[in-house]
């Protein structure tokens, strides 16, 4: 149920001239104080609209001769009496004081601001504009003294525009205001008045899309301390709240600033072009579901390695919606603080020359857990540590000249830390790897991505000889899938690899010889080819029958070969920043749609220029038709791709 704000029944009518933001006179009372002297005798600068004024001054509950004379709640006008921290001394800046209070810094006193429009006139304000008809507004609405809360940033592959969010109740109403120009006169803890001319909605949010005479009235306010803090801001703790007021009432709470903590239920899913959402479970709501997510940029996804199991805390997030949709959001690291995430696991290590090892992890991991790299990854064989470097779920690791081929150990301490703080598994603490040999490139010539019990096949032609070692298959760039990690095995050129995701009893692995486990004893293995077992974590490791990328990686994280692969209906929103990013690394053809990054909307579309795999049926067999390289002359373009009948192990060409 929406709120609704009533004013008094006898109020007092004020004409209200709205700043253009040029020439104002002052921020705050301390300008008009520094720029006009002391004002007359009883009376006190105030900074309103952008304009000084003298007001008379408040008096205290000691004033006249009857007790508690003036003190009521709602006596006297705007600001005064209205803020519990009212009168705290020792303030530094504004943000040490009441919201509707400024520090007056000569006396380190916090004083009432002296703005004229009570709070809960401009909720009142802000909810007419909410109510009111999209476009636009004529007259033009004015919101006068609301908090700016939070500054939402441009997201790289998203077509979202950027604004800010104000309100001046901690229980709300809020309003998004996507006006660059107001946006950019703007910051958190701003409190500020403009009319809007302008009202929109889009996936059901209310916005005020155009705005004139954006005005600062005073900066440095608490607006993002939690509502029940000291000094109180505007955020309020929901952890508790059920989906009765998250998601049934989001009409209420959207745009709010809200604390929340509680625990990532499920791995990333799409939640619009460039962003990743996550199901959250909380106190209150404690059944995870689709229509409550946590929504942050896939770039801070990856950034802070966000994965089921972790516990997290939006410290202050707007409750962003997308219809039905509640999706409490942060933009930043510093917005969102992680902990109690599985602890990360040491994966593999391979050289990737003869002076440098590649650690990889299960999770990022923090650079700055590694004080001393010497003591905290053991190297056997006399190898000694120089230098490393960190990449995210990697640490790189500059050592001393190797001999190809010897047997090599690594130990890591447990003091090596992901970026929540976890320690790496003790019991998978040692990897070993052999000195660098010139690895294999490989090339992606056959796909089954809808296989019956997620066990699909990726085969690989193998272009230039060498070892296989750490060479992995993976699904999308922005929020990688690992699809398979090959094995330490040396192919000739022209030999077919044929991996097995989610591989079932009838298929063994093979690191001698292509016919090491016969059909005759492996009914699943194919003799023609070598048969590598893949990831096994059920939908976890297998490939979603969506628009998707398939790539391979060398071992430094090189891409050696990607397909960008559209089905039927509209691609996934990451689809688009997935294309991207391997045109960027020079794998596909056009480079960009007309001179354009290729999106859903673009002219051609993301899909447009990429293979079709559409057409594969569910819950395919091994002989269900796949996708697959028509020719050995690779143009990186869909040209080279067709679905049809299968060649498990044999050239396709």
């Amino acid at each position: 149920m929406q709120r609704r704000f009533w004013l008094p029944a006898v109020v007092t009518a004020v004409m209200v001239t709205m700043g253009t933001g040029c020439g104002d006179e002052c921020v705050d009372q301390f300008d008009c104080r520094s720029d006009k002297g002391p004002p007359a005798d009883g009376k006190q600068w105030t900074c309103n609209s952008g304009t000084c004024e003298q007001r008379d001054i408040t008096q205290g509950p000691d004033a006249g001769t009857e007790e508690d004379a003036g003190t009521e709640p709602d006596a006297g006008e705007g600001d005064a009496g209205t803020d519990p921290d009212a009168g705290t001394e020792g303030c530094t800046s504004n943000a040490t004081c009441g919201l509707t209070e400024t520090c007056n810094t000569t006396t380190s006193t916090c004083e009432d601001s002296g703005f004229a429009t009570p709070v809960a006139t401009t909720s009142t304000q802000i909810q007419a504009v909410r109510d009111a008809a999209d476009g636009a507004l004529d007259p033009a609405l004015p919101i006068e003294g609301a908090f700016v809360t939070f500054i939402k940033p441009a997201v790289t592959g998203s077509s979202e525009l950027p604004g800010f969010f104000v309100q001046a109740e901690a229980q709300g109403p809020a309003l998004f205001v996507s006006d660059a120009t107001a946006l950019a006169e703007v910051t958190v803890g701003d409190r500020v008045s403009f009319s809007v001319s302008s009202k929109a909605t889009d996936g059901g949010l209310r916005s005020a899309s155009a705005v004139t005479g954006i005005t600062v009235i005073s900066r440095g306010h608490p607006a993002q301390n939690q509502s029940t803090a000291t000094p109180a801001g505007l955020a309020v703790n929901r952890s508790a709240d059920t989906s009765d007021t998250l998601v049934t009432g989001l009409d209420s709470v959207e745009s709010e600033l809200t604390y929340l903590t509680g625990t990532i239920a499920a791995n990333a899913s799409g939640i619009g072009a460039g962003f990743s959402g996550f199901q959250i479970t909380t106190e209150g709501v404690t059944t995870a579901a689709a229509n409550f997510r946590l929504r942050v940029p896939a770039t801070l996804a990856t950034e802070l390695d966000i994965t089921q199991g972790c516990t997290f805390t939006l410290n202050a997030g707007p409750i962003w919606r997308f219809d039905g949709n509640a999706q409490p959001s942060a933009f930043t690291a510093s917005e969102l603080t992680l902990s109690g995430c599985a602890a990360p696991t040491f994966a593999s290590a391979s050289a990737t020359s003869l002076t440098e090892v590649v650690l990889s992890f299960s999770r990022s991991i923090s650079a700055a857990s590694i004080t001393n790299a010497p003591e905290q990854f053991t190297l056997t064989e006399g190898l000694t540590i120089s230098g490393f470097r960190v990449e995210g779920k990697r640490v790189i690791l500059t050592t001393s000249e190797q001999t190809p081929g010897t047997t090599y150990s690594v130990t890591v301490a447990n003091t090596v830390t992901d970026l929540a703080g976890g320690s790496v598994a003790p019991e998978a603490s040692t990897q070993t790897f052999r000195g660098y040999r010139t690895p294999a490139v490989l090339q992606l010539t056959e796909v089954q991505p809808n296989a019956a019990s997620h066990q699909d096949l990726v085969e690989l032609q193998v272009i230039t000889a060498g070892t296989t070692n750490n060479i992995t298959v993976e699904m999308d760039v922005t929020t990688a899938r690992l699809l398979a990690r090959l094995p330490d095995v040396d192919v000739a050129a022209g030999d077919i690899i044929v991996v097995h995701i989610n591989a079932p009893a009838t298929v063994k692995a093979e690191t001698t010889s292509k016919d090491q486990f016969p059909t005759s004893t492996a009914t699943g293995n194919y003799d023609t080819a070598w048969d590598f077992v893949g990831e096994s974590k059920g939908t976890d490791s297998a490939i979603t029958y969506s628009s998707r990328v398939i790539l391979v990686k060398d071992a430094a994280g090189a891409i050696q070969d990607a397909v960008p692969f559209r089905a039927a209906g509209t691609p996934p929103g990451a689809f688009p920043g997935n294309l991207q990013a391997i045109q960027a690394a020079g794998q596909w053809s056009p480079v960009d749609c007309n001179g354009a990054p290729c999106t859903n909307t673009s002219t051609p579309s993301a899909g447009d220029v990429s293979a079709s795999w559409a057409g594969i049926p569910n819950n395919a067999e091994a002989t269900s038709n796949s996708v697959r390289r028509l020719s050995a002359t690779d143009t990186n373009t869909k040209e080279d791709w067709a679905v049809g009948a299968p060649s498990w192990g044999l050239p396709n060409f």
